[in-house]
């Protein structure tokens, strides 16, 4: 995978990316994109994981924002795309990782849609199985389906850099 990798780099996403990452999420989900309001919000959560990539011409080309959740045993993936331009790269896996890694709590869960056959194979290689189906979770009425894995770096005490 580092080959595939070159020239990208992952880092910590912020409220200044808000601009960028609205324009790739209208790119990659054009029904589902999150509002700068809502962008806004997971990139200011207290304890967030957010993270992008950047291309090697300084172009942010993919972001996964984590939140989690202190009510239960569960943190969630919110969200996680890469521009079409820049998939089939390994860049959705390093997003996933990167994210999981910093994710304390024992079970790690996602919704992805029913059709979305590459992000279900993506999650199902990296050790997620489907938990339920979330029906009409989408806009136009699509499913979802909430997918989990056992967090192997579960640890209660971790925090970002």
């Amino acid at each position: 995978m580092a080959e595939a990798l070159e020239g990208y780099r992952v880092s910590i996403a912020t409220v200044r990316d808000v601009h960028p990452i609205r324009r790739l999420e209208q790119v990659i989900f054009p029904v589902d994109a999150y509002s700068y309001l809502s962008l806004t919000s997971l990139l200011m959560w207290p304890g967030g994981i957010n993270f992008k990539v950047i291309d090697p011409n300084g172009n942010i080309v993919g972001f996964v924002a984590g939140s989690p959740n202190w009510s239960t045993e569960t943190d969630w993936i919110v969200t996680l795309g890469v521009h079409p331009k820049h998939q089939r790269r390994g860049l959705g896996r390093l997003l996933l990782t990167t994210c999981e890694n910093h994710m304390t709590q024992p079970t790690i869960a996602l919704t992805v849609r029913a059709s979305n056959l590459a992000a279900v194979r993506l999650y199902e290689n990296a050790g997620y199985s489907q938990a339920y189906i979330e029906p009409s979770y989408y806009q136009d009425g699509e499913d979802g389906i909430v997918m989990q894995k056992f967090n192997k770096r579960h640890n209660r005490h971790s925090s970002l850099p």
